[in-house]
């Protein structure tokens, strides 16, 4: 393992290099995709859930830098470099007893301003906790709930804005719990977006009927996810 910096032009780069099994050029494309995983051999069966790399990329994009990923290839080990602009001095004198500014950074980052309450569902509860501290750093308001009950007995207190919702869920699925949010006047308004393994036609064509209104398939793009609810704004619930 080998760790370098190096600062250009107004921005520094932190790399750090391993000689490790490497990562297969296609994908490398999509590493830093929600849910991403490479095929992983039988003495690594157990992985991670393909969040850790999508929560760098968050972190770092809304810090202004970029961050990026090179492998020669199976066994050739991998680099990642994370980008970040530095920060310049402040020249100003401040009297000792004035009270800081408040910080632009978190009004600045992306989505941050629009504060949507979220709810999202999904009996995985480390990819739910996950995506919740992911859309967290993104400035909203985000309650995890990991079954259907729970979430139905929850959505018409909290009124979120935007529900994320597994359809592979035990007891009531994805798409009846859209149906009964979608029936109930506190969240037929909400903004109904399917994070689901299932890619066929057939799946989105049934969670579209059901009420959603964007379907992702895993891995989930977490720049469209931020996209999508950078749409978002909050509708008057009656």
């Amino acid at each position: 393992m080998r760790l370098r910096s190096q600062i250009e032009h107004g921005r520094i780069a932190l790399t750090v290099e391993d000689n490790g099994i490497g990562i297969q050029p296609d994908v490398q494309a999509r590493v830093f995709d929600l849910f991403a995983q490479a095929e992983r051999s039988s003495d690594r069966s157990q992985g991670g859930l393909g969040l850790g790399l999508a929560l760098v990329k968050s972190l770092v994009q809304l810090h202004g830098g970029e961050v990026r990923c090179h492998s020669a290839g199976l066994g050739q080990g991998s680099s990642f470099t994370v980008t970040l602009p530095l920060q310049a001095a402040r020249k100003v004198e401040r009297p000792v007893s004035a009270q800081p500014a408040a910080p632009a950074a978190q009004a600045e980052a992306p989505h941050a301003a629009q504060g949507l309450s979220i709810l999202v569902v999904d009996d995985n509860a480390d990819a739910a906790d996950i995506l919740a501290m992911v859309l967290g750093s993104c400035g909203h308001r985000v309650q995890v709930e990991h079954g259907s009950p729970a979430a139905l007995a929850q959505a018409p207190l909290l009124r979120p804005d935007v529900c994320l919702l597994d359809i592979g869920l035990p007891e009531i699925d994805g798409n009846e719990l859209a149906r009964r949010l979608r029936a109930d006047a506190a969240t037929r308004h909400c903004k109904l977006i399917a994070i689901t393994g299932y890619g066929q036609t057939c799946d989105r064509d049934t969670a579209i009927a059901a009420g959603f209104d964007q379907y992702l398939v895993k891995p989930a793009d977490l720049a469209q996810l931020l996209e999508l609810l950078g749409e978002a704004r909050p509708d008057v619930l009656v």
